[in-house]
This record gives C-alpha cells, structure tokens and sequence, in this order.
C-alpha cells in the first residue's frame, strides 16, 4: 500500500538523509483511464463499453498532460521497492464492496 511504501521510504531517510526528495509511486503496470475501467468492469463481470478519448476531447478547466503516467524509477532504484499491480487493488476493493451487501 502507499501508506507502507511512505513508511519504507521514512525509515530509510531516517538512516541516509542524502537521499531525501521528491519521489513517485504508483501502481503497475501502467494504464490509462479507460483501461483502469475496462479492468473494473471485467473484474466484477460487467458487460460494460468503455469508450476511449483523447485528452483534448476531455472538458476540463485546466490544460492537462497528454502523458500524466507517474515515473517511479528513482523510487524503484532509490529504495528498492517495486511497484504493487494495482489489479490486486481492484479485487480487494470489489470483494470489501460486495461484504457490504
């Protein structure tokens, strides 16, 4: 999880100072917002179309990336920790929502 990955990333400082900055860490591997949906949908056995668009069709207030993928390397080499599949997350999730009902 991202809390334990910022305990991780404490202790270590805690020991090398030098290495303090400004790190990314985010799931793996990477996707897009449609392919994050699409993976939702499947996981809970939704017949769902997801219809893919640009960043440019997008309404929004403010510009935005076309790229906004976070690099996590320097935090993968820095502190030698890997990147979760976010998949997992998705299964945790569906299952912690279907206990509710």
């Amino acid at each position: 999880t991202v809390a334990t990955a910022c305990l991780r990333i404490a202790e270590a400082l805690a020991t090398a100072p030098q290495h303090a900055g400004i790190y990314h860490y985010a799931g793996a591997p990477d996707v897009s917002w449609a392919g994050f949906a699409r993976e939702i949908f499947r996981r809970a056995d939704r017949a769902v179309t997801v219809e893919e668009i640009t960043t440019a069709e997008f309404p929004k207030p403010a510009r935005r990336p076309l790229n906004s993928r976070l690099d996590c390397t320097t935090t993968e080499t820095v502190f030698g920790m890997s990147r979760p599949d976010w998949r997992g997350g998705i299964d945790r999730a569906l299952s912690a929502l279907s206990a509710r009902t």
